[in-house]
């Protein structure tokens, strides 16, 4: 989970605590506790088992769409984005610190017959539903209505998911742990002391006034890092791997960087993996020692015209024909390579993208008529696919460990997006322009930054933003 992501966890648990001062909170420990009902303590803590994952799904429900319409609408993540929704935190943050009074508010209370026509626990599972949502009844933190604005500007599932969860969490765990309690002294005592001390309530509105600050400044670090850099002016296809990036000048020569050096190649189209770097050659692909640069061996390989390289296999993709094929051939002793397999083959006007490879998986981007996908394929298993689209170009994937990097284009936006491979969802935008010139084209994944070829007419650059 990443800093913006514990961030805003963090901030959505502790505004739906703050919730537990609502009517709804306060009637919730009665209703489900061991005198609101004819069941006693074991019916109580049914409905407490109940209540909770109905409050967590209600949040879920809430948030996630709302992450999710914000995609729909303007896509995932984005500099401004960002920065829109830690103007709304920030916002948030400074009525809770001064205490302003909710507005708009919903006056509005649980279903109260509920608890009569059901089964306790399916009642309480509904209520915790309602609770969970956030807005079915009183709201008793500016949190909830920022969560909900950082959500859609934020404009991302998995988020919204998460923020969501913790909500939901956040506004069942003090009701589940007082409502078995509701009978006992130390019960009674602790619902008298939430009720006849107002200072407990405004004390947890200052916590959210903390936690939507630090969410704030989460939000815009993230923004602020979606910056880019010029990594290097006339220069495309980047191949990045530990502290080293390849890349191919406009007169088509490779080009190693490493630490402030920076050493030709021979051949064109670099790539870098495990021990080695990878040019091509008309018809061949050369393998050359990363740490010297000497030629180690040559493998023919008609019409290539993109390669990746690991430690123990190299990947590449041929055109010809009016077809694409992606081939690969295990190097563990490069001397003596395997005989090409083929792992995909499409026929035009579909089109296979670059590869690209760690250790045995490689990933790449099918274009097709009406649905685009990236894919990852584990060599000598099948493959999967990571994301597919019938509405938005997939491009240009780049791994590293269990990230994945990739260019989505729309109508509207071009994104650099970042998504955990083990996840579901699109992953977050760490760089978002325009559609149309210039263009977002082939991508790298270092340990610390993302790389993007920039594409604007004929002239081209390498960008570089912190992953």
């Amino acid at each position: 989970m990443s800093a913006l992501e514990l961030a805003l966890v963090a901030a959505a648990l502790l505004v739906g605590v703050t919730g537990t001062w609502s009517p709804c909170g306060f009637s919730m420990i009665e209703t489900i506790g061991p005198t609101g009902h004819s069941g006693g303590r074991r019916t109580a803590l049914a409905a407490c088992a109940t209540f909770a994952p109905g409050a967590v799904v209600g949040g879920a429900i809430t948030y996630g769409a709302l992450g999710a319409l914000g995609g729909v609408v303007h896509g995932a993540g984005g500099e401004v984005a960002l920065l829109i929704a830690a103007a709304i935190a920030l916002a948030a943050a400074l009525a809770e610190a001064r205490g302003v009074p909710i507005v708009p508010q919903i006056r509005r209370q649980l279903p109260e017959h509920w608890r009569r026509v059901m089964p306790m626990p399916v009642a309480a599972g509904l209520y915790g539903v309602l609770l969970g949502l956030g807005f079915t009844t009183f709201v008793l933190s500016f949190g909830v209505w920022a969560l909900a604005g950082i959500a859609f500007a934020v404009g991302d599932l998995e988020a919204g998911l998460l923020v969501g969860a913790a909500f939901g969490v956040g506004r069942a765990v003090p009701i589940a742990v007082l409502a078995p309690l509701s009978d006992r002294p130390v019960g009674v005592r602790a619902t008298e002391l939430m009720a006849v001390r107002p200072a407990i309530y405004r004390g947890f509105r200052f916590g959210d006034a903390l936690a939507l600050g630090a969410a704030a400044a989460a939000l815009t670090a993230s923004g602020v890092a979606g910056a880019a850099e010029t990594t290097a002016l006339g220069a495309a296809d980047p191949s990045a791997s530990e502290g080293d990036l390849v890349w191919q000048r406009s007169d088509q020569s490779g080009v190693l960087r490493r630490g402030e050096q920076q050493l030709p190649l021979p051949g064109t189209d670099p790539a870098v993996g495990g021990p080695y770097i990878a040019v091509l050659e008309p018809g061949a692909i050369r393998l050359l020692n990363r740490r010297t640069l000497a030629p180690i061996a040559r493998y023919g390989a008609p019409d290539v015209d993109a390669v990746a390289v690991s430690k123990d296999w190299v990947v590449y993709r041929t055109s010809a024909n009016g077809s694409d094929a992606l081939k690969a051939r295990r190097i563990t002793n490069p001397r003596t390579p395997s005989d090409p397999r083929q792992l995909a083959r499409i026929k035009g006007p579909a089109q296979l993208g670059r590869p690209d490879i760690e250790g045995s998986l490689v990933v790449y981007a099918i274009a097709q008529k009406r649905r685009n996908k990236v894919v990852q394929h584990r060599i000598g298993a099948k493959r999967k696919s990571l994301l597919s689209s019938r509405t938005s170009a997939l491009s240009n994937p780049a791994i590293d460990g269990k990230k994945v990097l990739y260019v989505q284009t729309t109508s509207k936006r071009q994104r650099l997006m970042l998504k955990t491979r083990t996840r579901g969802g699109q992953g977050r935008a760490v760089y978002s322009r325009g559609s149309g010139d210039p263009t977002l084209w082939s991508t790298a994944l270092g340990p610390k930054r993302a790389y993007v070829t920039l594409l604007r007419g004929s002239q081209e650059k390498i960008l570089s933003v912190k992953r």
